[in-house]
């Protein structure tokens, strides 16, 4: 019997009496557990039945991005026959990281993870898929404190979380690769290509789990908001979700162009020496990914500017994936156009930002050459805007700056681009401390354990477990989400939930009443966040404050 069964296919055996060969989240009466088998169009899979919901812990959905495939587009994997086993034992490759210590992972890591009700739902589900965070160097769709298990359990929606390439394997631009394939003038953004494979794969096989591929929302945190943010304007991704969700990403900051990162790329090839034109990209394939990952020093996504050369691997703006400056792209409404949520945390900046950059602190010295350095001709008037004296120390200062003009203000320009079109844009300032966790602030990545219900790990943050009144935070955070997941909407026809508005400029000259949702311990409505900061970033276009160029540059 061909492992390839659509739905029709299985009616069809099933009135054969073959379909016990296939028990799609059925419970044997008898000491069998449930089966979470399930067909896909690679072949079947065998997930992990944990009572409540069923968990595929790394289907591939790519072939491996090896050899040959090294540097380029995701192409589908070989099929298989018998039940692939994706219970997490043993646990789904990484794709390679770039971070610190020596590097870890395998590039045979193109695999996704499925959290989805049991038994399957009757009428199909609304999908989410879970764009991972690490700066496109590191990290994983096996993100402990982004385990989609509890959510999908919870609120129905089916949560899908794709691995993608990461660093030089993932970002690398280099002036080989782009001679390469004619119909295809360019290289880079192999990782944004695996995340649309990815999706691609949804629309093909989610219904089997139960899901509704007309109903896909894609949503991610830092660099998975950034992603989702660039598949709103990337020509190629249009179709494949229809809701989006950016937490704490900025698209719309000014991405390196291909000729730009170019100059990287050929550095990269220099350094594990391959130059030679006749067999520069055979000697790249040949490496392995560890001496890839170790070729040039990696940037360390800091505030503070290396002092010497070091590589940052992000997605560019390459004239094919990403035909333009995203900024310009949502400007002239060349965005796909489905409802959003986009917000940040209360103190972006904070944190490991700044710790990594300044670990005692900001003194007013260290404050004013920093403004220099990241804003040369602008320093004076960011100074202005954020003067030392205005903060009780110059560290917050400078986390505000950050916080403000590298995040809060950025969405506020994404929202308007939706508003200005009548899509509907929902925006929240995520405001709730634990203490534990970040003393006093709310810092870059603290909602994705709230929103997961998942306790805080030493992966990221100390560990927390989380308490009755995160959990009631949990509770309503992940209602918004399912809801708008659902339909669009985060809104429910109940006076126990705040209701969230949808952002709107106002038309003619009046102020901006433009409303937000404040995530809290109370939650609630409230406008014009950060209206007079973002009214003083609005004209200017600038790079991340976190990369190896100033931000001004």
């Amino acid at each position: 019997m061909s492992h390839l069964l659509g739905r029709s296919m299985l009616r069809l055996v099933a009135a054969a009496g073959i379909i016990a060969a296939f028990p799609l989240f059925t419970r044997d009466t008898g000491a069998t557990a449930v089966t979470c088998l399930v067909p896909t169009t690679n072949g079947p899979v065998q997930g992990l039945d944990v009572g409540p919901s069923c968990s595929f812990l790394g289907i591939p959905y790519a072939a491996p991005p090896t050899a040959a495939l090294r540097w380029k587009p995701p192409v589908a994997p070989a099929a298989w026959t018998s039940p692939l086993s994706v219970t997490g034992t043993p646990a789904p490759q990484n794709c390679p990281n770039v971070n610190a210590g020596p590097p870890a992972g395998n590039e045979n890591c193109l695999t996704l993870n499925v959290w989805v009700r049991n038994p399957r739902p009757l009428t199909p589900a609304p999908v989410m898929i879970w764009l991972h965070t690490g700066g496109f160097v590191a990290a994983s769709a096996s993100f402990a404190n982004h385990n989609g298990r509890r959510f999908a359990e919870e609120t129905g929606v089916i949560v899908v979380a794709p691995n993608y390439r990461l660093g030089p394997l993932g970002f690398l631009v280099h002036s080989a690769l782009a001679l390469e394939n004619p119909a295809h003038a360019a290289s880079g953004n192999y990782g944004l290509m695996d995340q649309r494979f990815a999706m691609q794969w949804v629309q093909n096989n989610i219904a089997e789990f139960g899901g509704d591929p007309n109903n896909v929302t894609i949503a991610g945190t830092s660099a998975g908001g950034d992603s989702v943010g660039l598949h709103l304007v990337s020509p190629a991704s249009a179709g494949l979700f229809h809701r989006a969700i950016v937490q704490s990403g900025t698209p719309t900051i000014r991405w390196p162009t291909h000729a730009e990162a170019t100059t990287q790329g050929d550095a990269f090839g220099t350094a594990l020496g391959c130059t030679t034109p006749a067999t520069v990209l055979s000697c790249l394939r040949g490496k392995t990914f560890q001496q890839v990952l170790q070729a040039l020093p990696l940037g360390s996504q800091e505030v503070l500017e290396p002092a010497t050369t070091r590589a940052f691997w992000l997605p560019v703006v390459d004239g094919i994936e990403l035909p333009e400056q995203p900024r310009y792209l949502f400007e002239l409404g060349q965005f796909h156009q489905v409802p959003l949520i986009v917000g940040y945390t209360r103190d972006e900046g904070a944190g490991a930002f700044l710790t990594r950059s300044f670990g005692t602190g900001v003194t007013l010295a260290q404050y004013e050459s920093w403004l220099g350095t990241e804003f040369g001709p602008l320093a004076a008037s960011v100074e202005g805007q954020y003067p030392s004296a205005g903060f009780p120390l110059p560290t917050d200062a400078l986390a505000r700056v950050v916080g403000d003009g590298q995040f809060v203000c950025e969405g506020r320009r994404l929202a308007r681009t939706f508003s200005a079109l009548r899509v509907p844009a929902f925006v929240y300032s995520y405001e709730y401390e634990i203490d534990d966790v970040a003393r006093d602030r709310v810092t870059h990545g603290v909602e994705g354990n709230i929103l997961f219900g998942n306790g805080y790990t030493p992966l990221q943050f100390p560990v927390h477990a989380l308490t009755s009144e995160d959990l009631a935070l949990h509770s309503q955070m992940a209602g918004y989400w399912a809801r708008f997941a659902a339909t669009g909407n985060p809104n429910v026809d109940d006076d126990t939930v705040v209701h969230w508005q949808v952002f709107r400029e106002p038309v003619g000259n009046g102020r901006g009443a433009n409303r937000h949702l404040v995530l809290d311990s109370v939650i609630r409505s409230d406008k014009r966040l950060r209206e007079s900061a973002c009214d003083f970033w609005e004209p200017y276009f600038l790079r991340t404050m976190m990369g190896g160029v100033p931000a001004w540059q």
